[in-house]
């Protein structure tokens, strides 16, 4: 049996984590040859120093940075082996892996997250339209609600969800918010394609397109495309192709 920690570092908001937490039961689930343990940022604040310490220090085989890597990462690194998956922006700290095949360099390898469903899909009523960071959209007969740091609660919910950037994280995001109920729209992006597939998001060419897509998004065309997106995620993210990454990841990492 190999042992493995995951880290969850402190540049992972609270929906991303929510993610990895979800991959974690999918290969606790599916694989009974790796004995996991997950900590993060905030676990280890809560504890005293001596543990802190003394948890850094535990070793394991494999440990499996999520985020920007913490100061005390390269003490870590000299007892264990080390994985590390980010979005964007930061350095490596382990073994490099990532979310997407998009922007996949040589040398790195790709671990899929896995976005449960909510038990239960029933739409609130309603219009609305969802945005972060104050994003301008036009008004209309409808509410315009920003949901910046407020999708962590497993809440169903009903419209569509204007991304804000065509990022990796906006990608997660917009899987998050697919599984819960409402379809994207979004400027080109392969990393949202990825997740959703090419015809499971509206494509925004210019600002002028927003009245036009958010009608749509607002009607039977965004009801059936948010349909259509959730059966492709759960197709090409599910829990045995989420653990399988995982495992062939780890294979290499023990291997070299």
């Amino acid at each position: 049996m190999h042992t493995c920690n995951w880290y969850i570092s402190a540049s992972v908001n609270g929906v991303l984590e929510q993610v990895i937490r979800d991959m974690a039961e999918a290969l606790r689930s599916h694989s009974r040859d790796i004995d996991l343990r997950v900590l993060s940022a905030g676990d280890l604040r809560c504890k005293p120093y001596f543990s802190q310490v003394k948890e850094i220090f535990t070793k394991r085989e494999i440990w499996h940075l999520f985020g920007a890597a913490p100061a005390w990462w390269r003490l870590v690194r000299l007892h264990s082996r080390t994985v590390h998956t980010l979005l964007e922006g930061e350095n490596w700290g382990g073994w490099p892996s990532r979310f997407f095949t998009e922007g996949l360099k040589s040398g790195e390898s790709v671990v899929f997250p896995v976005f449960d469903p909510l038990g239960s899909m029933s739409p609130e009523s309603g219009k609305a339209v969802f945005i972060r960071d104050r994003k301008d959209v036009p008004s209309g007969d409808y509410e315009v609600l920003d949901i910046s740091g407020k999708i962590v609660r497993p809440k169903a919910l009903s419209g569509v969800y204007i991304a804000a950037s065509p990022t990796p994280r906006e990608a997660m995001r917009a899987g998050i918010l697919t599984m819960r109920g409402l379809c994207i729209a979004s400027p080109k992006s392969g990393y949202i394609e990825e997740i959703l597939g090419p015809d499971g998001y509206f494509v925004i060419n210019s600002e002028e397109d927003l009245p036009r897509i958010i009608r749509l998004g607002l009607g039977e065309r965004g009801r059936h495309m948010g349909i259509s997106a959730r059966h492709y995620l759960k197709s090409r993210r599910s829990h045995d192709r989420c653990t399988d990454s995982l495992i062939t990841l780890y294979r290499k990492v023990i291997a070299k």
